[in-house]
C-alpha cells in the first residue's frame, strides 16, 4: 500500500465558497491558494521509497486550481491509503487541512491521518483534543525518520519508542520527545525522483510543486535547518527552534550535497536556483569551501542567495568569482531602525545602502528589497515614510544604468506567526494577539473575507488600516516605479484597476457578512469579480523573476507532457 501525502489548499472550498483572500501571497511565487507544497513531502517520500515503502504526493491544491471539474472528496475516496499523511506547516494551510483531514477520515476511517508541519508541532496537542479525525502529529523540523517508523508500527498498539510523535493511547494524548534532530543535512531533491512519480502515476500537477513552475522553474537548497537570528515574528526563528522544535543550533547541508543538489539541477533543470536561508550562517569556511568546489566542477547556474545581515566586501567578491549570474534579496522591513529593531533585525539604513552600493560593485544582476506593512511600532507615517526610502534608493542607484535594485512593499497578512516571539509576548512588539487558539484560527478562516482571517493587529494599526494601506502602497509604488522608468503607464492603470476590483468586492463582501440571512446567492452574484480580485498586485513572472542563462529541454518536455496529461 502507499503513504499519501495530500497538499491543501489554504481554503478548502475556495471554488464552491468564493472567498475574498486578498493580498496574502504577494512575495512568494504561489497564487492565493497556496499551492506550494513543502520540501519535507519530497524528502520523506524519497526516504520511504528508499525503504521499501510506496510514496505518493498529491497536490490537492494545485489540482483545484487547475480544473474546475476536478473533485477533490471524489479523488480522495478512491484512494488507496496505508496513511494520508497531510501538512500544516503554515498556519494559512489550516482551514484546507481540517478540511482534508475530515474527508479522508469520512472515506477511509480506518486509515491513519498523520499531521506535520512548524503549526501542527506548535498545536499537537490542541490537534488531538479538538479534531479526532487527526490521529497522529509528527513534530520538529526532520521527521523522515520517525515517519518511517510510525508506517512500519502502524499495527503495534504501543508507540512509545516514535521519536517526535504525538499520539493517542487509551483515549489519552501522548507526546514523544522529539529526539530526531539531524545535526547535518544530507537530503537532496532528486529530479528522477520527482520524475518517477509523474510518470507512476500520470500526473503532472500532483507533483509540481506550484502553479507558475513550468513556465518560471526555480529549484531550492535547504542549505540549513534552524537560523542564527531572533525575528520576533518569525516562527523560525532561533528562539523558537529551541523552545518548540528542540533544535538547539543549525544543521547544514555538507558541502558535497550542495554540489550533488547542483549537478542535478545543471543536469536536468538548467534554471535558477534558490539558496534558502542565508549561507553565511554556516561561516567563512562553510561558504567558501561550497564556492571552491562549484568552480572546480565548472557549475554554471543563475543562483539566489538571501542576506540576513549586511552585505560584506569579502562575500560579495566571492560571489562575483563563483557564478556568472546572481541575484541578492535582503528583507529591510521598515525605513524606520527603530521599527527594523523592534522586528529583531539589528541594522541600520545605512548598511541596506552599502550592501547594495556593494553588490552592484560586484557585477549582482539584481538587487530585491522586501518591506512590510503591518509590523508592530509601525505607523501610516513611517509607511509613508518607508515609501518616500524606496524613491530614494531607486534614485541613488540609477547611476548603475539598468534599474538592478528592485523595492517590493506588502502586507505582513493575515497571520502572525504561532508560537514566534511576537505572538508569545505581542506587548513586548507592539502587537495585540486576536486569536490563540488552533480552533479560534479555523473559525476565522472559514469565513468570506481575509479582513476576518487577521490573528493580530498592531497598537497603531487594525486589520482595516493594514488592508486599506496595502491598496494605497500598491498604487503609490506603482508611480514611484513609473516615476523612474521601471516600468510603463499600462503597468500603472492594471494595477489601479485591480485594486478598484479588490476594494470594491471587499466592500460587498463585508456587506454580504452583515446578512442575517443565507448569504450564499448574493456571494455568487460577484463570484466573476472575487476571481479578478486574486490576481497578483504585481507582476510575479517580471519583478519576482531571476535569471535564467537558458532553457532547459527536460522542462519543456514536461510541460508538454502536462498539457497531454490534464486532456486525458
Amino acid at each position: 500500500m502507499t503513504t499519501i501525502f495530500l497538499h491543501p489548499p489554504g481554503i478548502y472550498d475556495f471554488r464552491k465558497r468564493p472567498v475574498f483572500i486578498g493580498a496574502m501571497s504577494e512575495a512568494v511565487p504561489s497564487t492565493p491558494v497556496f499551492e506550494m507544497y513543502p520540501m519535507g513531502f519530497v524528502s520523506m517520500a524519497h526516504y520511504l521509497e528508499r525503504h521499501g515503502h510506496r510514496a505518493r504526493i498529491v497536490n490537492l491544491a494545485l489540482k483545484m486550481l487547475n480544473s474546475e471539474k476536478f473533485d477533490a472528496e471524489k479523488f480522495i475516496k478512491k484512494l488507496d491509503a496505508e496513511a494520508f499523511c497531510i501538512d500544516l506547516h503554515w498556519i494559512a494551510h489550516l482551514h484546507g487541512a481540517i478540511e482534508i483531514a475530515k474527508i479522508c477520515k469520512q472515506y477511509h476511517p480506518n486509515t491513519p491521518v498523520i499531521f506535520g508541519g512548524f503549526t501542527s508541532t506548535y498545536y499537537s496537542d490542541e490537534i488531538l483534543t479538538k479534531f479526532p479525525f487527526v490521529d497522529y502529529v509528527l513534530k520538529g523540523d526532520s521527521c523522515e525518520y520517525p515517519l518511517l517508523k510510525l508506517i512500519e508500527n502502524l499495527n503495534k498498539k504501543d508507540k512509545e519508542d516514535i521519536p517526535n510523535l504525538s499520539w493517542r493511547k487509551n483515549n489519552m494524548n501522548k507526546s514523544n520527545p522529539i529526539t530526531n534532530v539531524p545535526e547535518t543535512i544530507n537530503f537532496i531533491i532528486d529530479p528522477k525522483f520527482m520524475l518517477k512519480l509523474i510518470i507512476r502515476d500520470m500526473d503532472i500537477d500532483a507533483n509540481l510543486p506550484y502553479r507558475s513552475w513550468l513556465d518560471e522553474p526555480t529549484m531550492p537548497i535547504l542549505t540549513s535547518k534552524g537560523c542564527l537570528y531572533n525575528c520576533v515574528n518569525c516562527g523560525g526563528s532561533n528562539e523558537c527552534y529551541k523552545r518548540i522544535y528542540n533544535r538547539k543550533k543549525p544543521a547544514f547541508m555538507e558541502p558535497d550535497k550542495v554540489i550533488e543538489q547542483l549537478r542535478l539541477n545543471e543536469e536536468y533543470i538548467k534554471n535558477p536556483v534558490f539558496f534558502l536561508n542565508d549561507i553565511r550562517m554556516g561561516g567563512k569556511k562553510y561558504y567558501k569551501e561550497i564556492f571552491e568546489k562549484i568552480k572546480k566542477e565548472k557549475i554554471d547556474l543563475p543562483v539566489v542567495f538571501e542576506l540576513f545581515s549586511p552585505l560584506t566586501e569579502e562575500f560579495a567578491r566571492d560571489l562575483k568569482s563563483t557564478y556568472a549570474h546572481y541575484n541578492l534579496e535582503m528583507s529591510p522591513e521598515d525605513a524606520s531602525d527603530e521599527v527594523r529593531f523592534c522586528t529583531g533585525k539589528n541594522y541600520t539604513n545605512a548598511d541596506v545602502e552599502k550592501s547594495i552600493e556593494i553588490a552592484l560593485n560586484n557585477d549582482c544582476d539584481k538587487f530585491d528589497l522586501f518591506f512590510m506593512l503591518g509590523l508592530g511600532r509601525q505607523s501610516r507615517e513611517s509607511i509613508y515614510k518607508t515609501l518616500d526610502y524606496i524613491d530614494s534608493i531607486i534614485g541613488k542607484f540609477k547611476n548603475f544604468g539598468e534599474h538592478k535594485v528592485y523595492p517590493f512593499i506588502s502586507p505582513y497578512a493575515p497571520t502572525l506567526d504561532p508560537g514566534s516571539i511576537a505572538f508569545e509576548n505581542p506587548a513586548k512588539y507592539g502587537y495585540v494577539v486576536l486569536h490563540r487558539t488552533l480552533e479560534e484560527h479555523y473559525n476565522a478562516f472559514d469565513k468570506l473575507s481575509w479582513k476576518d482571517f487577521f490573528n493580530y493587529r498592531t497598537e497603531n494599526l487594525s486589520p482595516d488600516d493594514i488592508i486599506d494601506l496595502t491598496y494605497d502602497t500598491a498604487i503609490k509604488l506603482a508611480h514611484i516605479k513609473r516615476k523612474h522608468d521601471m516600468v510603463n503607464d499600462e503597468y500603472v492603470k492594471n494595477m489601479e484597476k485591480q485594486v478598484e476590483i479588490s476594494t470594491t468586492v471587499m466592500r460587498k463582501v463585508a456587506q454580504i457578512s452583515k446578512m442575517d440571512k443565507d448569504n450564499e446567492q448574493e456571494i455568487n452574484l460577484i463570484r466573476e469579480e472575487i476571481n479578478e480580485s486574486m490576481k497578483p498586485l504585481i507582476y510575479k513572472n517580471k519583478e519576482l523573476n531571476w535569471p535564467r542563462n537558458r532553457k532547459s529541454l527536460n522542462v519543456y518536455v514536461l510541460n508538454i507532457l502536462g498539457k497531454i496529461l490534464r486532456r486525458l
